[in-house]
């Protein structure tokens, strides 16, 4: 799996994070793409997402909509 795409060329490049190379946040990073041997840079965003759950399995189970018959998720939380 690849971390980003090329500007260049378009190829899926891992980023380097030898050392933690790579992970701070508003700094700009530079890498070369391992297909064209061009240097792109790159910044770092890290987000952090939280799922909610209801305490005890305490769901209020609805159908999910027409889209996917037969799934149903909670009118309270994110359980589906």
């Amino acid at each position: 799996m690849s971390d980003v795409n090329c500007p260049y060329c378009g190829a899926e490049q891992e980023i380097n994070h030898d050392d933690g190379y790579g992970y701070e946040e508003s700094v700009d990073y530079e890498q070369e793409c391992i297909n064209c041997d061009k240097s792109f840079n790159f910044t770092t965003s890290i987000t952090f997402t939280h799922n909610v759950y209801c305490k005890d399995g305490d769901h209020n189970m609805e159908p999910f909509g027409d889209i996917w018959p037969g799934m149903y998720q909670c009118s309270k939380c994110d359980f589906y």
